[in-house]
Protein backbone atom coordinates (compact mmCIF):
# COMPACT_ATOMS: atom_id res chain seq x y z
CA UNK A 1 0.00 0.00 0.00
CA UNK A 2 2.62 2.86 0.80
CA UNK A 3 4.67 1.77 -2.47
CA UNK A 4 1.12 2.51 -4.29
CA UNK A 5 0.28 5.67 -2.44
CA UNK A 6 4.33 6.65 -3.02
CA UNK A 7 3.99 5.78 -6.96
CA UNK A 8 0.63 8.26 -6.61
CA UNK A 9 2.33 11.03 -5.36
CA UNK A 10 4.85 10.87 -8.14
CA UNK A 11 2.50 10.39 -10.67
CA UNK A 12 0.91 13.44 -8.87
CA UNK A 13 3.79 15.66 -8.82
CA UNK A 14 4.82 14.91 -12.80
CA UNK A 15 1.03 15.37 -14.25
CA UNK A 16 0.72 18.79 -12.11
CA UNK A 17 4.13 20.02 -13.05
CA UNK A 18 3.05 19.09 -16.20
CA UNK A 19 -0.44 20.88 -16.19
CA UNK A 20 1.42 24.05 -14.85
CA UNK A 21 4.19 24.40 -17.81
CA UNK A 22 1.73 23.04 -20.63
CA UNK A 23 -1.35 25.35 -19.37
CA UNK A 24 0.67 28.51 -19.93
CA UNK A 25 1.93 27.38 -23.25
CA UNK A 26 -1.40 27.40 -24.25
CA UNK A 27 -2.56 30.42 -23.03
CA UNK A 28 0.28 31.83 -25.08
CA UNK A 29 -0.78 30.67 -28.34
CA UNK A 30 -3.25 31.93 -30.81
CA UNK A 31 -7.01 30.73 -29.98
CA UNK A 32 -8.09 28.31 -32.66
CA UNK A 33 -4.94 27.60 -33.77
CA UNK A 34 -3.79 23.88 -34.38
CA UNK A 35 -1.26 23.86 -31.79
CA UNK A 36 -3.27 25.58 -29.19
CA UNK A 37 -5.57 22.65 -29.47
CA UNK A 38 -2.64 20.43 -29.07
CA UNK A 39 -0.90 22.13 -25.91
CA UNK A 40 -4.81 22.50 -24.52
CA UNK A 41 -5.48 18.97 -25.07
CA UNK A 42 -2.45 17.54 -23.06
CA UNK A 43 -3.34 20.47 -20.34
CA UNK A 44 -6.59 18.37 -20.00
CA UNK A 45 -5.35 15.01 -19.66
CA UNK A 46 -2.19 16.42 -17.42
CA UNK A 47 -5.30 17.92 -14.97
CA UNK A 48 -7.34 14.59 -15.10
CA UNK A 49 -4.21 12.82 -13.67
CA UNK A 50 -3.88 15.54 -11.00
CA UNK A 51 -7.55 15.24 -10.24
CA UNK A 52 -7.64 11.22 -9.87
CA UNK A 53 -4.38 11.06 -8.07
CA UNK A 54 -5.20 13.94 -5.28
CA UNK A 55 -8.85 11.25 -4.92
CA UNK A 56 -6.62 8.63 -4.39
CA UNK A 57 -4.43 10.51 -2.17
CA UNK A 58 -6.93 11.56 -0.07
CA UNK A 59 -6.89 11.71 3.82
CA UNK A 60 -9.38 13.24 6.57
CA UNK A 61 -6.72 15.91 7.13
CA UNK A 62 -8.00 19.96 6.71
CA UNK A 63 -5.29 20.62 4.45
CA UNK A 64 -5.52 17.65 2.19
CA UNK A 65 -9.82 17.36 2.46
CA UNK A 66 -9.04 21.09 0.78
CA UNK A 67 -6.74 20.33 -2.11
CA UNK A 68 -8.51 17.40 -2.88
CA UNK A 69 -12.01 19.38 -3.43
CA UNK A 70 -9.55 22.25 -5.29
CA UNK A 71 -8.63 19.26 -7.41
CA UNK A 72 -12.00 18.34 -8.19
CA UNK A 73 -13.14 21.73 -9.09
CA UNK A 74 -9.85 22.48 -10.90
CA UNK A 75 -11.06 19.63 -13.53
CA UNK A 76 -14.62 20.35 -13.43
CA UNK A 77 -13.29 23.28 -15.35
CA UNK A 78 -10.65 21.77 -17.45
CA UNK A 79 -13.45 19.50 -18.08
CA UNK A 80 -16.45 22.34 -19.31
CA UNK A 81 -13.57 24.45 -20.65
CA UNK A 82 -13.22 22.10 -22.93
CA UNK A 83 -16.88 20.68 -23.42
CA UNK A 84 -17.61 24.27 -24.51
CA UNK A 85 -15.75 23.72 -26.96
CA UNK A 86 -16.76 20.61 -28.20
CA UNK A 87 -20.24 20.99 -27.54
CA UNK A 88 -21.07 24.26 -26.09
CA UNK A 89 -21.47 26.48 -29.34
CA UNK A 90 -24.38 24.12 -30.51
CA UNK A 91 -25.85 23.34 -26.45
CA UNK A 92 -25.76 19.64 -26.70
CA UNK A 93 -24.93 18.39 -23.65
CA UNK A 94 -24.66 14.92 -22.80
CA UNK A 95 -24.90 12.81 -19.57
CA UNK A 96 -21.09 13.33 -18.76
CA UNK A 97 -21.88 16.87 -18.59
CA UNK A 98 -24.94 16.27 -16.07
CA UNK A 99 -22.31 13.91 -13.98
CA UNK A 100 -19.66 16.24 -13.84
CA UNK A 101 -21.95 19.32 -12.70
CA UNK A 102 -23.43 16.96 -10.03
CA UNK A 103 -20.11 15.60 -8.70
CA UNK A 104 -18.95 19.54 -8.74
CA UNK A 105 -21.99 20.48 -6.45
CA UNK A 106 -21.76 17.29 -3.78
CA UNK A 107 -17.74 18.82 -3.39
CA UNK A 108 -18.83 22.48 -3.21
CA UNK A 109 -21.64 21.27 -0.02
CA UNK A 110 -18.49 19.29 1.16
CA UNK A 111 -16.06 22.11 1.11
CA UNK A 112 -19.19 24.67 2.87
CA UNK A 113 -20.07 21.57 4.95
CA UNK A 114 -16.05 21.55 6.22
CA UNK A 115 -15.97 25.14 6.62
CA UNK A 116 -18.83 25.43 8.86
CA UNK A 117 -16.85 22.35 11.07
CA UNK A 118 -13.22 24.66 10.99
CA UNK A 119 -15.49 27.62 11.96
CA UNK A 120 -16.76 25.48 15.23
CA UNK A 121 -13.20 24.70 15.79
CA UNK A 122 -11.80 28.25 16.05
CA UNK A 123 -9.74 27.65 12.61
CA UNK A 124 -11.81 30.99 10.91
CA UNK A 125 -9.43 30.95 8.22
CA UNK A 126 -10.46 27.88 6.27
CA UNK A 127 -13.61 29.02 7.28
CA UNK A 128 -13.30 31.55 4.79
CA UNK A 129 -11.50 29.48 2.39
CA UNK A 130 -13.66 26.66 2.51
CA UNK A 131 -16.60 28.50 2.39
CA UNK A 132 -15.47 30.85 -1.05
CA UNK A 133 -14.35 27.91 -2.57
CA UNK A 134 -17.22 26.25 -2.04
CA UNK A 135 -19.59 28.91 -2.76
CA UNK A 136 -17.87 29.50 -5.86
CA UNK A 137 -17.88 25.65 -6.96
CA UNK A 138 -21.58 25.61 -6.38
CA UNK A 139 -22.30 28.49 -8.07
CA UNK A 140 -20.40 27.33 -11.62
CA UNK A 141 -22.15 24.05 -11.27
CA UNK A 142 -25.09 25.36 -10.90
CA UNK A 143 -24.80 28.00 -13.37
CA UNK A 144 -23.82 25.21 -16.00
CA UNK A 145 -27.22 23.08 -15.02
CA UNK A 146 -29.28 26.03 -15.83
CA UNK A 147 -27.57 26.18 -18.77
CA UNK A 148 -28.29 22.63 -19.44
CA UNK A 149 -32.11 22.63 -19.12
CA UNK A 150 -32.19 26.11 -21.16
CA UNK A 151 -32.34 28.19 -18.07
CA UNK A 152 -29.68 30.83 -18.95
CA UNK A 153 -27.43 31.77 -21.71
CA UNK A 154 -23.47 31.72 -21.83
CA UNK A 155 -21.55 32.77 -24.40
CA UNK A 156 -19.11 29.69 -24.99
CA UNK A 157 -15.89 31.51 -26.26
CA UNK A 158 -15.54 33.36 -23.10
CA UNK A 159 -16.92 31.08 -20.95
CA UNK A 160 -14.28 28.81 -22.30
CA UNK A 161 -11.60 31.31 -21.28
CA UNK A 162 -13.34 31.86 -18.00
CA UNK A 163 -12.77 28.27 -16.89
CA UNK A 164 -9.58 27.16 -18.52
CA UNK A 165 -7.96 30.63 -16.86
CA UNK A 166 -9.93 29.26 -13.53
CA UNK A 167 -8.16 25.67 -13.91
CA UNK A 168 -4.64 27.00 -14.04
CA UNK A 169 -5.63 30.01 -11.38
CA UNK A 170 -6.69 26.73 -9.08
CA UNK A 171 -3.56 24.67 -10.21
CA UNK A 172 -1.17 27.77 -9.43
CA UNK A 173 -2.76 27.83 -5.94
CA UNK A 174 -2.28 24.02 -5.06
CA UNK A 175 1.54 24.27 -5.90
CA UNK A 176 1.80 27.01 -4.24
CA UNK A 177 0.29 26.35 -0.76
CA UNK A 178 2.10 23.27 -0.62
CA UNK A 179 5.50 24.47 -1.44
CA UNK A 180 5.53 27.75 -0.09
CA UNK A 181 7.36 26.83 2.53
CA UNK A 182 7.00 30.28 4.71
CA UNK A 183 8.58 32.06 1.67
CA UNK A 184 5.55 33.69 1.00
CA UNK A 185 2.63 35.06 3.56
CA UNK A 186 0.14 32.20 4.00
CA UNK A 187 -2.64 34.10 2.56
CA UNK A 188 -0.56 35.42 -0.33
CA UNK A 189 -0.13 32.22 -1.29
CA UNK A 190 -3.93 31.21 -1.23
CA UNK A 191 -5.42 34.06 -2.59
CA UNK A 192 -2.92 36.14 -4.79
CA UNK A 193 -3.07 33.59 -7.55
CA UNK A 194 -6.86 34.21 -7.91
CA UNK A 195 -6.27 38.36 -7.39
CA UNK A 196 -3.77 38.12 -10.08
CA UNK A 197 -5.50 35.46 -11.99
CA UNK A 198 -8.96 36.97 -11.75
CA UNK A 199 -7.78 40.61 -13.36
CA UNK A 200 -5.58 38.79 -16.02
CA UNK A 201 -9.10 36.64 -17.26
CA UNK A 202 -11.32 39.63 -17.00
CA UNK A 203 -9.12 41.54 -19.45
CA UNK A 204 -8.98 38.79 -21.76
CA UNK A 205 -11.97 38.13 -21.93
CA UNK A 206 -13.23 42.02 -22.35
CA UNK A 207 -10.37 41.47 -25.48
CA UNK A 208 -12.30 38.66 -27.20
CA UNK A 209 -16.10 40.05 -26.13
CA UNK A 210 -14.40 43.04 -28.24
CA UNK A 211 -13.40 40.62 -31.18
CA UNK A 212 -16.98 39.70 -31.15
CA UNK A 213 -18.66 42.53 -31.26
CA UNK A 214 -16.80 43.33 -33.73
CA UNK A 215 -17.57 40.49 -35.91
Amino acid sequence: MEKFLTAVLILHIVSGLTALVVGLIAMFTPKGSPKHTLWGRIYYYAMMVVAITAVLRFKNETRLVFLTCIAVFSFYNTFTGRRLVLVGRKNNWQAQDWVAALITVVSGIVMIAYGIWAYQQGVTFYFVLFGLFGLFSLIIAISDILTFIGKINQPWMLNHISRMGGSYIATVTAFLVVNNHNVLPSLVAWIGPGVIGGVIIGRVRRKYKLKMQKA
